[in-house]
């Protein structure tokens, strides 16, 4: 909690500063520096932190870009779908197919009502916090479903050298030749893929896992991650994709975060 109040003082004060800056450029009391080849110790410092922040946020957004082109492209309407998973709406369909997480999310919704103490709720949230990988795993099998000839309902044991491993989602027989992110999949082939759906540091803690996991994909190899899976340093993604490349894995980055989907089913729930 320490680190975060920091981070956000920090970005508070640097935002006021940048506030203050602009007040005193309308005002006529700064002179434009674009297109001027001036040191930085010629122009004042309030337009100096002016300038700091365009470029922080050109930056940003050109780094941004650059990660969706890399991680979230592809032709069949994923991304544009994954930006629904947090939908309730769409949590109620998924709920509505699965007879097993309607069960699951009726128990939470039976146990609130029962108990609407601050602590069960906080107990419910705990548990949901731990189902969304559930619920994301069923989202991506219904959003690709009409993209292949069959999906495995029930996850399968798999032998591999590290031991015994379930993949998290089987689609057999592709109906056309298809791209996502930077795998190719060519019509009649199958896709396995390994979801996994957290925080940053969810996601970096089960690299080493989901290494592992991956020695069980016969085929077509894919991780769908969140999209907070960009929050993590390049220097970590650039280690976890080349070791998983070599392992022939793909990654994949949904256009939607952890948050997005825990809210989602929290909103979702009929009390």
């Amino acid at each position: 909690m320490v680190e975060f109040t920091s981070i956000f003082e920090v970005a508070k004060k640097f935002m006021e500063s940048a506030e203050e800056a602009k007040d005193l450029n309308e005002a006529g009391k700064l002179e434009t520096v674009e297109k001027q080849e001036l040191s930085l110790e010629e122009v004042p410092f309030e337009e100096q932190v002016m300038y700091k922040v365009e470029q922080s946020q050109q930056l940003e957004q050109e780094l941004q870009e650059a990660n969706e082109v890399k991680y979230m492209s592809d032709d069949i309407g994923l991304r544009q779908k994954s930006r629904e998973f947090g939908d309730p709406d769409y949590i109620n369909e998924i709920r509505n197919q699965n007879e097993k997480i309607d069960q699951v999310l009726s128990k939470y919704e039976e146990s609130l009502k029962n108990d609407s103490s601050d602590l069960n709720y906080q107990r419910v949230s705990e548990n949901l916090e731990r189902y969304k990988g559930t619920v994301f795993e069923h989202e991506l099998k219904d959003t690709l479903k009409d993209k292949f000839e069959t999906v495995e309902e029930k996850q399968r044991i798999v032998q591999t050298e590290w031991g015994e491993t379930k993949p998290d989602v089987i689609l057999r027989g592709a109906t056309e030749d298809m791209t996502i992110g930077d795998l190719k999949i060519k019509k009649g082939e199958d896709l396995y893929i390994e979801a996994k759906c957290g925080s940053p540091e969810y996601i970096r803690n089960e690299m080493e896992h989901i290494l592992q996991q991956v020695e069980g994909h016969d085929g077509n190899s894919l991780v769908v991650v969140s999209k907070d899976y960009l929050e993590i340093s390049p220097e970590v993604r650039l280690d976890f994709e080349k070791k998983l490349a070599e392992k022939g894995s793909h990654v994949y980055v949904a256009d939607v975060t952890s948050m997005d989907i825990s809210i989602g089913l929290t909103t979702s729930l009929r009390l």
